[in-house]
């Protein structure tokens, strides 16, 4: 199954350049395009300047670039060379930043020279390597084969990825070619091939679009990368770009479907569509759209290609898919006791081979044996078995949020409030709202006796040290917190409570927050 022709980066791009040099397989957004030959060529020349530069297999290099030719260039050039990859969120900053950079111990970053702005903040010793350049800096290098210390494995680390925190800050998760491949397999059609094109538009530092970009590599699909989703020209984009295959997460499936109905949403040639959530209606939502399948599966960071519904499979809210070859599954309680079919219960999963799921997360031995706990990794996730193995996702265990893509830890928010002079304790929850697939970010706040809390001043102190998703849109004093007898906050009872007239809500008073900072919308 896991042949490295087919699940190891730079084997894959040798088979295809070899299979088919001169055919275009990947075009971008500026109107340029790769053969496999060129691919093969941009990373080659990347891994020797890396190489040349000190770098050696198994060192790690961090990407700080958006979607586009830049960021693959780097990655390809470090896949080539044995290197392990870590993307950098382009919105990080401060403490984010910080932690990344901590637990990665990068040896070179590849990066945007704007965005790489960001470093000059970084204060403690060590966190940034010497080695620091741009994706113009990789274009000198020979096209030759760049010499290898031992054959690159599947079971290699090929990337460490950050993931949402759960009580604590976010981990960063050791991720092998065979997580990937496993991934891809959830992400891209089994009879995908050149006939088929997947628009990649979803951000390239986030597993899911590696994972979509490792398979439609490794089936030999072609690709459009685009810098960022254009919803409001959604599906004119998806008629342009002549794609077969795309992927709507979070609130795009909201978007698209709050949009006045058009001729040109079923004026295009995609045939497949992942949509995560599914929407309320998804046999209204096909019809809609003129698209034949939509492909829902379930997986995460640490263990990707968990579930994938079945050709001809009912399609309802919450549903997962079935259990997929070589994963085993239980449904169980706190106690790691299995429960009744049709009960509730934490998703715990195993693989019968080595390497699928993620082994561990960087220097933190305390998370990584509480998630592998008595032989199966703890997914963190609630979901119910029916009597025919059919999953369906009911909620979340962890204290994570999600919101427009994008996974929020509760503690990370808190952190970082809990430096807002006159604030004693903050507790983060997630706020559902009406008619919507999306978590808001609610913060409760205690103050320090007789203090007010200005709460425009907080919302600006949080859009200067927070990625612009994770400021909360939600405000709220109150004088203590609910707490069980051995002080732990009980988040499940301030989701209860949802909002009220003592909520301060950044939307209601004017503001908003984008990627490029805060915005008075009203006067």
């Amino acid at each position: 199954m896991f042949l490295p022709e087919h699940v190891v980066t730079r084997s894959i791009l040798e088979r295809h350049a070899r299979s088919a040099p001169d055919l275009e397989f990947l075009k971008f957004e500026d109107g340029s395009s790769w053969t496999y030959r060129r691919a093969l060529d941009v990373s080659y020349s990347a891994a020797n300047v890396l190489r040349r530069e000190g770098l050696r297999q198994g060192g790690r290099v961090g990407i700080l670039y958006g979607n586009g030719p830049e960021f693959l260039r780097a990655w390809w050039g470090a896949a080539a060379l044995g290197a392990q990859v870590v993307p950098i969120h382009t919105g990080y900053r401060g403490h984010m930043l910080e932690h990344v950079l901590r637990l990665s111990r990068l040896d070179a970053v590849v990066g945007d020279p704007v965005l790489m702005g960001v470093f000059s903040s970084i204060a403690e010793p060590g966190l940034l390597p010497d080695r620091r350049f741009t994706a113009a800096d990789l274009i000198s290098g020979d096209v030759s084969p760049p010499a290898l210390e031992r054959p690159i494995e599947t079971w290699d680390t090929a990337f460490y990825l950050l993931t949402s925190g759960t009580t604590g800050p976010s981990k960063l998760a050791v991720i092998s070619y065979r997580n990937l491949y496993a991934g891809a397999l959830c992400s891209v059609p089994l009879t995908a091939g050149y006939d088929d094109c997947a628009l990649v538009d979803l951000p390239l530092f986030h597993g899911g679009a590696l994972r979509l970009v490792m398979g439609a590599l490794s089936f030999g699909a072609r690709m459009v990368v685009l810098a960022k989703p254009r919803m409001s020209h959604y599906w004119q984009t998806a008629k342009e770009t002549g794609a077969t295959l795309s992927f709507l997460v979070s609130s795009m499936v909201d978007f698209v479907l709050a949009q006045p109905v058009s001729p040109a949403e079923r004026e295009h040639s995609l045939r497949i569509l992942g949509a995560n959530p599914l929407p309320h209606d998804p046999k209204g939502f096909m019809e809609r759209f003129g698209v034949k399948e939509l492909l829902v599966a379930y997986g995460s960071t640490e263990a990707p290609g968990l579930l994938r519904a079945a050709s001809g499979d009912t399609l309802v809210r919450g549903y997962c898919g079935r259990p997929q070859p070589g994963y085993q599954y239980r449904i169980a309680d706190a106690n790691d006791i299995e429960c009744p079919t049709g009960q509730p219960g934490e998703l715990l999963v195993r693989h019968e081979d080595p390497w699928v799921i993620a082994p561990a997360y960087v220097d933190n031995p305390a998370a990584t044996a509480s998630a592998w706990r008595n032989g199966w990794f703890h997914t963190g996730d609630l979901l119910r078995r029916d009597a025919e193995s059919r999953f369906f996702y009911v909620d979340r265990v962890k204290d994570s949020l999600r919101r427009r893509g994008e996974n929020i830890s509760s503690a990370e928010v808190e952190h970082e409030l809990k430096a807002f002079p006159g604030i004693t304790e903050v507790a983060c929850v997630a706020c559902r709202m009406p008619d919507s697939t999306d978590d808001e970010v609610k913060v409760w706040i205690v103050p320090a006796k007789g203090q007010r809390i200005d709460h425009e001043a907080l919302l600006r102190f949080c859009v200067e040290r927070m990625p612009y998703f994770m400021v909360p849109r939600f405000f709220e004093v109150v004088d203590e917190l609910p707490k069980t007898h051995n002080q732990k906050i009980l988040k499940f009872d301030l989701r209860e409570r949802g909002n009220s007239i003592r909520t301060w809500d950044r939307e209601a008073h004017g503001f908003s927050v984008t990627r490029t900072g805060l915005k008075r919308t009203t006067d």
